[in-house]
């Protein structure tokens, strides 16, 4: 990695500063090699219902989910699933501002708390576990019309609290896992486990032992209550979850709702439904503490905050409750707690590597390091606890060549405070955080960023695929470095493919169809590859491909415009191991060098190639057809190419049966009469169609 001096965004909080104070500095190295989870961003809780309505404004969702100076930096949005369909509606607006704000960061996920099958305290029949399924993907349906499709959805939130909502049991957790939990994948959406309310590990365990369980979720999800500042380390720690590389996201935690989030430091009764009503000391450092032991000590890849507007939330509410006396003048503004997340939120961004970094180079202070997704810039959080001692940090960044480092603020007197630039040296920088201060204990953002490298994407092998004609999905172009020169997006960055293809890369290659396939496609995931076309012309578009899955699907764009609809992939079998012509329809391509991506939208579809062809390229006026008499059409979804009695080729259709097959036809074809329809076996039939 070369850093440069251009500095991108470093995020603190501290004080007064120093560059050169050696004296008693404590140390954290940090490791660009040693590379551990990929970060999906941090978020917020909307729940309209339970909010009167006020869940999320567009003024709130510019705050929460911006980027800029001022805002938190949020990337995701969690949302209730309703009981009732008629309630489905009541988080579009939020998802929509949030996305607008969050722009290609935004993920959107859900949970349940009660459906019609099973109530407040009340244990799910398994002979419901299927109308449950139904009532989930009825809404990620719901949500995907209404262009907010969700990312992901969770089977059941807290398990273990259900007073107020669902129970269920480890063994009711691991049956409806390993027998239901895939069908969720519906509409192109990845599965969260149920959501411990106090991350009990025996809830998880037995799906986790279970591989054709496990593989029915994507995500772990739980939350932090019945923890504190005070709990131990061992309470973050999961190493069977480890073991298993499983992503694990915190969904849904406050370190104290009964004081308003703009206290720094306090001393006051707390207590909530997890923890027991005492006298304590309220710390808006705990925020920075807790999300420091997520990421490091817990290996989460996401940390969602409870409500983002409320009185001990991220974005100041009045109190409801009327226990506190919350300052008009506060209302609707960043609090303390929101502008200590952003100090993570912010500067580290999706698709961030946490990387190794000394984590406790002296009693209460913390350090994570992170690089982001492109490589460029490095992330340092420093979190000092120690309410009466400054802390002087040296930070040494060995093989990255940065000059400088960016820094933000927060402390009792600063707002996520611009702080200018520290000078680097030989990879070195040294920091005293908040040394002036009455109120020590602060949270202090280090960014690093690079000089740009570009180096130029290329053709795999060297060789522009020539169209019309067929490109081998496994030839995607060779990433560059550097703004453009990627060449695919990939959700984790380990290889799970059986092949041993370009295995140094993070696509999973495998082997299948008619050599290698790309395979363990998740939505969201894409691929380019660099074309020559020929001639400008219409083409038909034909994928082959395999799916174990109904809720598989893909997309073609070229030179960023999209190119097809969304492609919806018919199960070929149950081991992906059945490759079958799948009809893109006719696309429209200009003579020149063009870049194709191919975006899976449904995910666990395997790709094996797709073929661009011509009328002129593959059927010839006066072909000659041996008719079957009779065609025995499949009882499942086939591709069939029709022509005119002359033997002229007029487009493809999918049908399944005689009876869709004429109607497709029909479709199709200017005037009723007499066709001929040509399956992808190599059968052909004639069939009358009439308009």
């Amino acid at each position: 990695m070369k850093i440069s001096n251009r500095v991108k965004n470093v995020s603190c909080i501290l004080g007064v500063f120093g560059i050169g104070c050696t004296a008693m500095a404590a140390t954290v190295n940090v490791d660009l090699d040693e590379e551990h989870q990929v970060i999906r961003g941090f978020g917020g809780m909307v729940h309209n219902q339970w909010q009167g309505g006020g869940g999320l404004s567009e003024a709130d969702a510019k705050i929460a989910f911006g980027t800029g100076e001022g805002t938190i930096g949020l990337n995701t949005l969690r949302i209730p699933v309703y009981a009732s369909s008629s309630d489905f509606n009541k988080e579009v607006n939020a998802a929509k501002y949030a996305k607008k704000y969050a722009g290609d960061d935004f993920l959107l996920y859900a949970t349940p708390w009660t459906s019609p099958y099973a109530g407040a305290n009340q244990h799910m029949a398994d002979s419901n576990y299927q109308n449950y399924v139904d009532h989930l993907n009825s809404f990620t349906a719901y949500m995907k019309d209404q262009g907010v499709p969700l990312y992901a959805i969770s089977i059941s939130n807290e398990p273990d609290w259900c007073g107020e909502w669902a129970c269920w049991s480890a063994d009711e957790i691991y049956n409806f896992t390993k027998d239901y939990a895939d069908q969720m994948r519906k509409n192109g959406t990845k599965v969260i486990s149920t959501e411990s309310f106090a991350y009990q590990k025996k809830l998880y365990n037995k799906v986790l032992d279970d591989a054709n369980a496990l593989k029915n979720w994507d995500i772990l999800g739980a939350h932090f209550y019945a923890s504190s500042a005070t709990t131990g380390d061992d309470f973050f720690q999961y190493a069977l979850a480890d073991q298993k590389n499983v992503e694990r996201w915190m969904t849904e935690h406050y370190t104290e709702s009964q004081g308003s989030g703009n206290y720094w430091r306090k001393v006051m009764y707390t207590g909530d439904q997890a923890n027991q009503n005492k006298l304590d000391t309220v710390r808006a450092m705990d925020v920075g503490y807790e999300i420091h032991r997520a990421m490091v000590v817990g290996n989460f890849n996401q940390y969602t905050w409870w409500y983002i507007r409320r009185c001990y939330g991220l974005i100041m509410e009045k109190d409801f409750g009327n226990k506190l006396s919350i300052p008009t003048d506060e209302i609707g503004k960043i609090s303390k707690r929101g502008y200590i997340m952003s100090q993570f939120a912010r500067f580290v961004r999706p698709g961030a590597i946490r990387v190794g970094a000394t984590d406790k180079p002296e009693d209460n202070l913390f350090a994570s390091a992170y690089k982001s997704a492109d490589g460029d810039s490095v992330i340092v959080v420093l979190v000092n606890r120690d309410y009466g001692k400054s802390k002087t940090v040296t930070v040494n960044v060995p093989g990255a060549d940065i000059s400088t480092f960016h820094m933000y603020t927060t402390s009792e007197a600063k707002n996520a405070k611009d702080e200018g630039e520290v000078e680097v040296e030989n990879g070195s920088v040294t920091i005293t955080m908040e040394s002036g201060a009455t109120n020590k204990d602060c949270i202090v953002t280090l960014v690093g960023v690079g000089e740009q490298i570009v180096i130029p994407r290329e053709p795999y092998d060297g060789k522009v695929a020539t169209l019309p004609g067929k490109v081998e999905a496994e030839n995607y172009d060779v990433p560059g470095k550097g703004k453009g020169n990627s060449t695919y997006q990939d959700s984790d960055s380990e290889n799970k493919g059986d092949a041993e293809f370009r295995d140094t890369e993070g696509v999973d290659v495998v082997k299948g169809g008619s050599n290698y396939a790309i395979g363990y496609t998740t939505t969201g995931e894409w691929l380019e590859y660099t074309v020559d076309v020929k001639k400008s012309g219409e083409y038909e578009l034909l994928v082959h491909a395999a799916s174990g899955s109904e809720t598989s699907s893909f997309q073609f764009s070229i030179d960023g415009q999209t190119m097809t609809e969304v492609i919806e992939m018919p199960k070929t079998g149950e081991d992906w191991s059945v490759y079958k012509d799948v009809s893109a329809g006719k696309v429209n391509l200009t003579e020149g060098q063009h870049i194709v991506r191919l975006s899976i939208t449904g995910g666990y579809v395997n790709i094996d190639w797709f073929r661009f062809g011509t009328e002129a390229e593959e059927y010839k006026e006066g072909t000659t057809f041996t008719v079957s008499a009779p065609l025995l059409l499949p009882t499942e979804t086939e591709n069939f190419r029709i022509f005119d009695m002359n033997g002229s080729y007029l487009g493809s259709v999918q049908a399944m049966g005689m009876q869709e097959l004429r109607s497709r036809a029909a479709n199709l074809v200017k005037r009723g009469g007499a066709y001929l329809a040509k399956s992808l076996g190599g059968r052909t039939v004639r069939i009358q169609v009439t308009k």
